[in-house]
């Protein structure tokens, strides 16, 4: 799961982000809406709204990141992501009423002026010095936004970003509708207003689709699903992909894969395999916060199992004590056959390696990888070299005191029909 790194500079961190978002957009909605009254300006007023939108998303981001840091339970095992979801739902709706009056107001005001009673305007030097500002601060803020989401990589922060600069073009339309009122074209703010609340519409209705899918638990659409697809498929020991969905808990994205293995593994080499596999998909793909991968296995229909040997004497060779210096490897091919496994093949190798000075055991380990070996039999324990080599390929290595390859064969018939 991604978490929060402690290492990342305080202003790069999402909760300080978005606490600047915060104030920064809570500020200009007061003064807007102040200096909207104070020049009966419609198109300030329905900007002031405009930046309501942005406070809901970012209050709802600070809501999802403080309930991301609280652990999932029985009774909410995906945890408490879609709170915000909830939350943006309800206030979607808001938005909707708001930017329904201020087109009403807006055709008014337009129809008033072509009846020959067009409304007033004040465009005083401190209104044009606010609106100035305003938009000063709206610009560095999405250039600050931009200079962060390029240094974390984080799609979030980017898109926040865009949305502002979003912003910034409507807060510009407002100044040109003061323009417009000091040459006495009073309804152009009321035709800017009007356009901006058909934006303030379509901005509350992507707020209440996508928040609609997410708490009906609808499977989002990733763009990098097929490289992901592919990571997967051609990690080791996958041998397909059952199922693969991917979903929005809040503004995380959940990872939930059914892997199906291409052989018989321990418990600890499942989890280790899984782990594996998560931290390449973390590594590749950091918008994803949480993965959750269920594998299950199918039978092999080759089973093939290494064993080092004293001497060449066929299947009644001997079990060498030795593994870097043994002088004969065989590779035995087992098949179930009546729910007994069988033995289709095997070959009796020299051991190349074994006059080797240094890392022979590391040698014969890559072979036997190579080889595709799912088990190992031995007389003595590896050396940690080798071990970690053959354990992270999730070849099983089972210490013995059987002696001979007739002995194994029985052992691993008895095994199997167990």
């Amino acid at each position: 799961m991604n978490e929060p790194d402690k290492s990342k500079k305080f202003y790069t961190k999402p909760i300080f982000v978005n606490s600047v978002l915060l104030v920064v957009n809570l500020s200009l909605f007061i003064f807007k809406l102040i200096f909207a009254d104070l020049s009966g300006s419609l198109a300030l007023q329905a900007d002031a709204f405009d930046n309501l939108t942005d406070i809901i998303m970012v209050f709802a981001a600070l809501v999802g990141i403080s309930y991301a840091k609280r652990k999932p339970n029985e009774k909410f095992p995906y945890g408490y992501y879609k709170i915000e979801n909830i939350i943006s739902l309800i206030i979607s709706l808001v938005i909707f009423y708001t930017a329904y009056n201020v087109i009403i107001i807006s055709f008014s005001e337009i129809f008033a002026h072509f009846v020959g009673l067009p409304k007033q305007i004040i465009t005083s030097p401190v209104i044009f010095i606010f609106l100035i500002a305003s938009l000063t601060i709206s610009f560095s803020t999405t250039l600050y936004l931009r200079v962060i989401g390029k240094q974390t990589n984080s799609p979030i922060i980017q898109s926040q970003a865009s949305e502002k600069f979003y912003d910034n073009l409507i807060s510009s339309s407002v100044i040109i509708g003061f323009i417009g009122a000091l040459f006495g074209v009073n309804f152009l703010d009321s035709i800017i207003s009007l356009i901006i609340a058909l934006l303030i519409i379509k901005g509350g209705y992507d707020i209440f689709l996508t928040s609609t899918k997410i708490l009906l638990d609808a499977i989002i659409d990733f763009d990098q699903r097929n490289e992901l697809y592919n990571v997967i498929k051609n990690f080791p020991n996958v041998k397909e992909i059952e199922n693969l969905e991917i979903r929005s808990y809040g503004r995380y994205i959940f990872l939930e894969v059914v892997v199906i293995l291409n052989k018989e593994l321990h418990l600890h080499q499942i989890q280790s395999l899984k782990n594996a596999l998560s931290d390449k998909i973390q590594a590749e793909f950091t918008q994803i916060f949480r993965i959750i991968i269920i594998s299950q296995t199918l039978p092999k229909e080759v089973i093939k199992i290494a064993v080092p040997l004293a001497n060449n004497e066929g299947l009644s060779s001997k079990i060498s004590e030795h593994f870097g210096e043994t002088p004969f490897f065989a590779i035995l091919e087992m098949q179930e056959e009546n729910n007994f496994l069988e033995l289709k093949n095997y070959n009796i190798l020299t051991n190349k390696f074994a006059e080797e000075e240094k890392r022979k055991g590391i040698l014969i380990s890559e072979w036997l990888l190579l080889e595709k070996i799912d088990k190992l039999y031995l007389k003595n324990e590896l050396n940690k070299g080798p071990h970690l080599l053959l354990e992270n390929g999730f070849v099983q290595t089972i210490v013995t005191k059987l002696s001979s390859i007739k002995e194994i064969l029985e052992q691993e018939r008895h095994i199997q029909s167990s």
